[in-house]
């Protein structure tokens, strides 16, 4: 397994409200992107508290005895609400800090396991050799209208209302998680981005960069680039694993 993680604040913002983890080790690797919600007083502390959950986690871990892999789905879940329940806690203690709120998108990977905690629009990939597959859907009142057949895909994009969150940890004490599973190969790669990315680079080019690129910093590196280029409206996160089975090193 060999993982990296990169963010920036992007062309047009002065604060990085983006947080991210990767963490390694033999048998257990945790990545997660978090997104502080634009707009909104201290997206970036709302994201920190998020990604510190999953980070005390990681500490906590006694990495020679790491949980089954069958109760991943549970424990991201757990974590997510917990996450949940601290930004909220947070924001009542302080009046500074009232509407804060994040996107959390989480995979805990063992061997050829992921499992996959997601709430709001940072997105998961899986990228084979001959694909660039989304494993989330975007919790966005845009994808709402595109799943009704209201908007088409090609209309969505540079839609005023793209940023609209449908769910996000921190607007309610009652959080509906998407959890996936799936079985991976040492043939794909696995990304994990902020909305930075994905609103200013397609998919397709996306794919490309990482086909370009053997090495997971390089491919990190040139996403970002790439979404700078085309005017960093927003801060940009990208997490991204390759060699999917191996231990790590």
């Amino acid at each position: 397994m060999r993982a990296v993680g990169l963010t920036h604040p992007g062309r047009e913002r002065s604060r990085n409200e983006d947080s991210y983890l990767v963490k390694t080790g033999e048998d257990l690797t945790i990545l997660a992107v978090a997104d502080g919600m634009g707009g909104h007083v201290a997206g970036d502390v709302a994201s920190a508290l998020a990604i510190g959950v999953f980070e005390r986690y990681w500490n906590e871990l006694d990495l020679k005895e790491p949980p089954p892999r069958g109760h991943f789905a549970e424990i991201i879940k757990n974590l997510i609400i917990k996450a949940n329940t601290v930004i909220l806690d947070t924001a009542a203690r302080d009046s500074d800090k009232a509407g804060m709120g994040t996107t959390l998108t989480a995979g805990f990977l063992s061997g050829s396991s992921l499992t996959i905690g997601h709430v709001g629009d940072s997105r998961a990939y899986l990228v084979s050799g001959e694909a660039l597959t989304p494993l989330t859907e975007d919790h966005s009142l845009l994808e709402q209208l595109i799943q009704a057949g209201r908007i088409s895909p090609e209309e969505a994009e540079g839609h005023p209302k793209r940023h609209i969150l449908v769910r996000a940890l921190g607007t309610s004490s009652d959080l509906e998680i998407d959890l996936i599973e799936r079985e991976l190969n040492e043939a794909e790669a696995l990304l994990l981005c902020s909305d930075g990315l994905t609103s200013m680079v397609r998919d397709a080019e996306i794919f490309r960069i990482t086909q370009e690129q053997p090495d997971p910093l390089l491919v990190a590196e040139a996403l970002i680039k790439l979404a700078n280029d085309r005017g960093g409206c927003d801060n940009i996160t990208v997490v991204y694993a390759t060699e999917i089975g191996r231990r790590a090193v």
